[in-house]
C-alpha cells in the first residue's frame, strides 16, 4: 500500500477489526472524504504522484475496507439491469471477489503476464467491468473496442497491438475467427456466453470455478493501463496509451467537481463500453465511492431511458446531446425522477434549445464537458459555476488550457485558434503517454509548449471556451454521408461520436 495512505488506512482497519483506543473507547473513525481529498489533491497537481499505484488495490480494495467499517451507505458499487428482469448488484467487497476470480482466469488460464495486452469487445454486460478491473489487478493492458468493429477493424487492431487475448460475445466471435489466423500474437479467446464455441474458452464457466484469492500485481504509476484506438479518420487509427495513474487518479477531481459525485450517488452513463466515456465513468465514480449503474440498452429507446430514470434511484445521468435531444421530444411531465439531481453531457455541441427544454421540464441544468481519448476532462461546466449556453465551460484543473496559433503562441481573448493544453515545462500526469509505435505522430501533436487537440475555438474574457470546429484534416471526406446527421458533423469528437451514434441506433455501415 502507498505510504501516504498507510497511516489513514490503518486507522480504518483497526476500527473495523474492533481495536479500542484509550479508556476502552473505539478510536475516531476516519472520514473517507479525507482519503478522497488526498486523491483529489494528486489529481489537481497539488501533491506528487506516488511511485507505485494500482487502482484495484489502492482504490477499490480501499473502499471495500471502508464499506466494512460502515463508512459508506448500503448501496451497490455496481448495479446492472437488462430491462427484462435480470439484475446484478455488487458492493465493493463482492466486486473485489468477482474481479479477483477474473484476474485468476487471466493469469492462470490465459497465461497473461503484466504488460501483456487484451482486447475487450463486449456490449454493456457486467463482465466488461469485471475484466477491466481484472486487467488492472494483473497488470494486463486493456484495449476496449466497440461491437460494430468489422473483420478488417479487428485484424488491424489485433495486429497493431499484438494483443495476446480477446474477450467478446457471441455476435462478434465469428468475425474474430475469420481473421485470427492472421494474428499470430493472439493466443487465447474468451467468450462471454451461456453456450460454447469451438476454439473459445467460456469465461462464465471459468469464472465460477476460479478462486477468489489473488494477490494484486504491484504496478508503478507510469506503467501502462489501457490503449484506445483513435477513430482513424485520416488513415490508420493511432494507439493512445494511458498509464495506471493518468486514468486511475486523473478523474478524481472532475468526478467531484464536474460530475459532483459522492459516496451516496448512483451514476448512469449511457455510453458504449468501447468508448473512453465508459472508462471516464469507472475512474470518476469508484474513487468517490459512488455506484455505477448500467442498463444493457442494446439500442437507444427514449422511453426505456425515461422509465429507467423513474424506476431506479439514479442521482446522476450522463448522455450525449443527441440522446437528450430525443428525450425532450417525449412528454416529460409523465415521468417523475425523484432521485435525479445532476445531469451531464458531452461528445458534441449541445443545442441551446435542448438545454432549455430539459431545464424547464426536468428542473435540472445540463453540464457540458469536453475532452479527448488522449486526455482527461479538458474543459467543463462544473457544478455551481455560471453556465453560458453554447460554451464548453472553463479549463479543468490541472490543465492549463489556452487558444494558440499554429506555432504555439497564445492568442488574445476572442481570437480563434487551436485548443491546446500546456505540456512544458511540466507534462500533466493525467495525459496520454504517447501514440504507441508512432513517435512521429506523438511529436507532431505538440507545438511549442502545447499539445494541440485538433479542435478550434476561442476563449472569452471570462475564461469560457467556445467551440468553432475541427481542423480540416480530422474529417475524412470519403465519409461525406455523415451529413445525414448535420449536428454530428459539428461533434467535438467528430467521427468518434458518429460511430457511437451508429452503434447505438444500429445504423448501416454506409451511414457512418
Amino acid at each position: 500500500m502507498m505510504p501516504w495512505l498507510r497511516g489513514r488506512v490503518l486507522k480504518v482497519l483497526r476500527s473495523a477489526r474492533g481495536f479500542c483506543g484509550p479508556h476502552g473507547q473505539p478510536p475516531p473513525l476516519l472520514d473517507p472524504q479525507d482519503i478522497v481529498a488526498t486523491w483529489e489533491a494528486i489529481s489537481l497537481g497539488r501533491q506528487p504522484v506516488p511511485e507505485y499505484f494500482n487502482f484495484a488495490h489502492d482504490v477499490l480494495d480501499m473502499w471495500s475496507q471502508l464499506e466494512k467499517a460502515g463508512h459508506r451507505p448500503p448501496i451497490p458499487a455496481f448495479w446492472w439491469v437488462n430491462g427484462t428482469g435480470a439484475e446484478v448488484k455488487w458492493n465493493f467487497e463482492q466486486l473485489g471477489q468477482q474481479s479477483r476470480r477474473a484476474a485468476n482466469v487471466l493469469r492462470d488460464t490465459c497465461s497473461l503476464q503484466p504488460g501483456d495486452r487484451m482486447m475487450l469487445v463486449l456490449p454493456r454486460l457486467p463482465e466488461w467491468w469485471l475484466v477491466s478491473v481484472a486487467c488492472i489487478r494483473t497488470g494486463v493492458v486493456m484495449i476496449p473496442g466497440v461491437s460494430q468493429l468489422t473483420e478488417k477493424d479487428l485484424k488491424y487492431r489485433l495486429q497493431a497491438s499484438r494483443a495476446k487475448s480477446i474477450i467478446t460475445s457471441d455476435s462478434l466471435a465469428p468475425r474474430v475467427d475469420a481473421i485470427s489466423a492472421d494474428c499470430p500474437s493472439l493466443q487465447t479467446k474468451l467468450l462471454v456466453s451461456d453456450s460454447s464455441r469451438p476454439g473459445w474458452m467460456n469465461f462464465r464457466e471459468l469464472l465460477r470455478e476460479a478462486s477468489t484469492e489473488h494477490n494484486c500485481v504491484r504496478t508503478k504509476s507510469q506503467d501502462p493501463l489501457a490503449i484506445y484506438f483513435t477513430s482513424g479518420t485520416t488513415g490508420a487509427p493511432k494507439m493512445v496509451e494511458h498509464s495506471q495513474a493518468s486514468y486511475g487518479l486523473g478523474f478524481v477531481a472532475s468526478g467531484r467537481h464536474w460530475v459532483d459525485l459522492t459516496k451516496s450517488d448512483i451514476f448512469w452513463n449511457t455510453s458504449d463500453t468501447g468508448w473512453v466515456k465508459a472508462a471516464w465513468t469507472l475512474f470518476s465514480a469508484w474513487p468517490n465511492g459512488s455506484c455505477i449503474f448500467v442498463h444493457e440498452l442494446p439500442r437507444v429507446d427514449a422511453k426505456v431511458i425515461l422509465n429507467t430514470l423513474s424506476s431506479f434511484p439514479i442521482t446522476t445521468l450522463c448522455c450525449v446531446p443527441t440522446i437528450f435531444r430525443l428525450l425532450v421530444q417525449e412528454d416529460l411531465t409523465r415521468y417523475q425522477f425523484q432521485s435525479l439531481r445532476h445531469c451531464l453531457t458531452g461528445g458534441e455541441a449541445l443545442n441551446p434549445d435542448v438545454r432549455e427544454k430539459w431545464k424547464s421540464q426536468v428542473g435540472l441544468e445540463l453540464h457540458e464537458g469536453y475532452g479527448q481519448s488522449e486526455t482527461v476532462v479538458i474543459c467543463a461546466n462544473s457544478k455551481g459555476m455560471k453556465i453560458k449556453s453554447g460554451s464548453m465551460g472553463k479549463a479543468s484543473p490541472p490543465y492549463d488550457v489556452q487558444i494558440v496559433d499554429d506555432e504555439g503562441n497564445i492568442l488574445s481573448p476572442g481570437e480563434e485558434g487551436n485548443v491546446a493544453v500546456r505540456v512544458r515545462p511540466a507534462r500533466p500526469f493525467c495525459f496520454f503517454s504517447c501514440y504507441l509505435d508512432n513517435p512521429e505522430k506523438t511529436e507532431a501533436s505538440e507545438r511549442g509548449d502545447f499539445y494541440i487537440t485538433g479542435d478550434r475555438a476561442h476563449k472569452d474574457k471570462d475564461g469560457y471556451f467556445w467551440f468553432m470546429g475541427r481542423n480540416d484534416d480530422v474529417i475524412n471526406s470519403s465519409r461525406s454521408s455523415c451529413l445525414l446527421f448535420p449536428s454530428l458533423f459539428e461533434a467535438w469528437w467528430g467521427q468518434v461520436y458518429l460511430e457511437e451514434f451508429a452503434f447505438l441506433f444500429q445504423l448501416p455501415d454506409w451511414a457512418c
